[in-house]
């Protein structure tokens, strides 16, 4: 609530590496990616600074409208928050060229979807990455696919009696073996 700590962000959270094409977690351990609930209320988007030992978030005033760069070493970037009862709530941000295409990807297939589902978060599959050339370089940029939109879920901050059990289980997917029911993951 004061905000005195001295990291910055979640200490539960995920890293995307485009160049080991893995996912790893706060515990420097690979993950893997399944159906996470996508807090698509909360993005932030801003100026970030990454090295060994140094984080330096300057959030922008309000989403995507880009303040001053504090520093040449500061990148745009983003932080959101992934919820699933495996991984809890964990926090994912990124200032390299790959992930942020593929979150702006993911914030406007969930734009375009935000009407018909006021007042819930998406569902999203974590679907691999695409190797693109970006200038002189390569990158990999992560790929979702929205399955679903639910209350969001008790384990998110969402008081019990708001979540609805029905709402967990997303619509059967075309032609795909069956998966895990959404509630045992949520």
């Amino acid at each position: 609530m004061l905000n005195l700590s001295s990291g910055g962000g979640n200490a539960n959270y995920l890293r995307f590496s485009p160049q080991a094409n893995a996912w790893t977690n706060s515990n420097n351990e690979e993950v893997q990616l399944k159906k996470v609930v996508f807090d698509f209320d909360n993005v932030t988007t801003g100026w970030l600074l990454l090295g060994t030992g140094v984080r330096d978030w300057q959030p922008d005033a309000a989403i995507g409208r880009k303040g001053a760069q504090p520093s040449p070493d500061h990148k745009r970037g983003f932080e959101v928050t992934f919820y699933n009862k495996e991984i809890g709530t964990a926090s994912w941000s990124s200032n390299g060229v790959g992930p942020n295409m593929g979150l702006e990807s993911l914030y406007s297939q969930c734009a375009a979807q935000r009407q018909a589902n006021e007042g819930k978060l998406p569902v999203v599959e974590y679907k691999g990455s695409r190797l693109e050339k970006i200038g002189r370089g390569t990158t990999r940029i992560p790929q979702f696919e929205i399955i679903n939109w639910i209350a969001r879920p008790e384990g998110m901050g969402a008081p019990a009696a708001v979540v609805d059990e029905e709402e967990y289980v997303a619509a059967p997917a075309p032609a795909k073996a069956a998966a895990p029911a959404d509630d045992e993951m949520f």
